[in-house]
């Protein structure tokens, strides 16, 4: 950052806006001014060659993270005037496009051309292409610098990314999630494939840009925590002491479908149900209608206790006898017992190894 932009931020307040572009680039810029700008504005900022215009996605604040990451300034929240060169630069890179896919073929390179981008001021011309392997576009750019003079930049981006761009509807119905909402792109394997028990058949879990769809990857997380909860097919299990297998699980609907090996029926269980069976080992027992019940009268006896013995046994007591002690009786050994730590304490009591020794002496 310049010295000159450290003192303006000094004394004007900052305010991090981030910017989408039409060719869905984000990217950062600071509002020193004291015009505010809210969510869904298109503004005017400066850049590196002249001026550009996007729709403001995010408001942030100024940590040194996002300073660090300022491609410019904002300038002003887009006029009438800006608006409708904004709309003529549309029809502007069509013709752009039509004019390079002509010096391509004329040139016999392979290489396929996706979008065309062009600032505010026609300034700067981006062209987005894929191609299988490097390709030598020099000569290209030439030719298109030539043609409407302006600085060309050519891109070559990925197969994921051109479905980005393009935009479509996936064998989901909806739109493509690239184009939708995710901003980057994270390694998709077979692993994920294999998570969710899905087929790994590539007509089946590949998406419009013949690669792995990228909803397999921030769904895994999903299958993960539902591995815990429901029971794999096919597992052998008692279910209330009865001997059962699962047959299927739908994490959707949150149920289990249970296959009784003794009866030969198949119950389907919600998976809270399910676990609650699961931990009883036989059938709940119906609460009984009459205030006392003879048969079970029994069984809510309360199991024997084991009583502490108050005293030790004497000579002629049985084990486990109490030994009957009156209130006098009591407070008599109570007495005794104070009155032989009394004397143990001023050691009028001594060893008999003690009494041994002074005879001797």
């Amino acid at each position: 950052m310049k010295d000159g932009d450290a003192h303006t931020m000094e004394n004007q307040p900052i305010e991090i806006i981030q910017l989408a572009f039409k060719s869905r680039r984000l990217l950062m810029f600071a509002n020193r001014t004291k015009n505010p700008v809210d969510m869904g504005d298109m503004a005017v900022v400066s850049v590196d060659r002249g001026e550009d215009m996007g729709r403001v996605v995010a408001k942030l604040p100024p940590c040194e993270s996002n300073m660090e990451r300022i491609e410019g300034n904002f300038l002003r929240i887009s006029t009438d005037a800006d608006m409708e060169n904004f709309r003529s630069n549309r029809d502007f890179e069509k013709e752009v496009l039509e004019h390079c896919e002509t010096r391509v073929k004329v040139r016999n390179l392979d290489m396929r051309l996706t979008d065309c981008e062009s600032q505010l001021d026609r300034n700067r011309i981006r062209i987005f292409f894929t191609a299988d392997q490097r390709t030598d576009f020099r000569g290209l750019v030439r030719d298109m610098a030539s043609a409407f003079r302006a600085r060309i930049e050519m891109r070559q981006i990925g197969v994921r990314d051109d479905a980005k761009y393009k935009d479509g509807v996936g064998i989901c119905g909806r739109q493509l999630c690239c184009a939708g909402f995710l901003n980057e792109f994270k390694s998709v394997t077979l692993k994920s494939v294999r998570d969710q028990h899905l087929s790994p058949n590539p007509s089946k879990v590949s998406g419009a840009c013949s690669r792995l769809m990228c909803c397999l990857e921030y769904e895994t997380e999903f299958y993960h925590k539902a591995s815990k909860t429901y029971p794999r097919a096919g597992l052998k299990l008692k279910v209330n002491g009865l001997q059962a297998s699962v047959k299927e699980i739908n994490i959707f609907r949150e149920t289990v479908t249970l296959f009784w090996e003794g009866s030969g029926d198949e119950e389907i269980l919600p998976i809270e149900d399910f676990h609650r069976r699961r931990t009883m080992t036989t059938l709940p027992v119906p609460p009984c209608t009459e205030r006392k019940c003879s048969s079970h009268s029994d069984s809510r006896e309360k199991p024997k206790q084991k009583q502490r013995p108050e005293s030790r046994p004497g000579a002629g007591q049985k084990p486990g006898e109490k030994v009957k002690v009156s209130s006098g009786e009591a407070e008599e050994n109570m007495e005794k017992s104070e009155k032989r730590n009394r004397n143990r304490s001023r050691g009028r009591y001594r060893r008999k190894s003690n009494k041994k020794e002074e005879r001797k002496n």
